[in-house]
């Protein structure tokens, strides 16, 4: 997240501010009180939102600052980590050469023979009367 708790209590205390400002003329003071603390709750959290938004979604990060206030540049790591995906893939060419060698020479010494599967189980013959009880049966289940 970017920044700290107090943008959030900034924002809520002016919402509520705002708020109360704007509707004390028009309303009864409790009715008025109650949706400036509404109004507060909902700015609250929708910094929070806002601020997780920023950093995490979008990747802007804070810089980590010493105690004095001023930016730790020489505490940040040179390269980020685990922040990139490397795509790149490893060179297998010399390993598939030999695999595509290994197949030329298994493929003249063996002929080429088709898959041949186990052929299917015939069903009986069964009398329409049978279809129709085991039917029967499985629809009562």
């Amino acid at each position: 997240m970017i920044g700290s708790y107090r943008w959030n209590l900034v924002l809520g205390t002016l919402g509520f501010a705002l708020t109360f400002i704007l509707s004390i003329e028009y309303n009864f003071f409790w009715r008025t009180l109650m949706s400036s603390v509404y109004s507060f709750f909902i700015i609250f959290v929708a910094a929070f939102a806002l601020r997780w938004i920023l950093g995490t979604l979008i990747g802007l990060k804070p810089q980590p600052v010493s105690d004095s206030g001023q930016p730790m540049e020489s505490q940040l790591p040179d390269e980020p980590v685990g922040q990139t995906v490397d795509t790149a893939t490893p060179d297998d060419q010399d390993q598939l050469n030999e695999m595509l060698k290994e197949q030329l020479n298994r493929s003249d010494s063996e002929p080429f023979v088709p898959l041949q599967p186990k052929k299917l189980a015939t069903v009986q013959e069964t009398e329409a009367q049978e279809l129709a009880q085991a039917v029967r049966h499985l629809t009562e289940k």
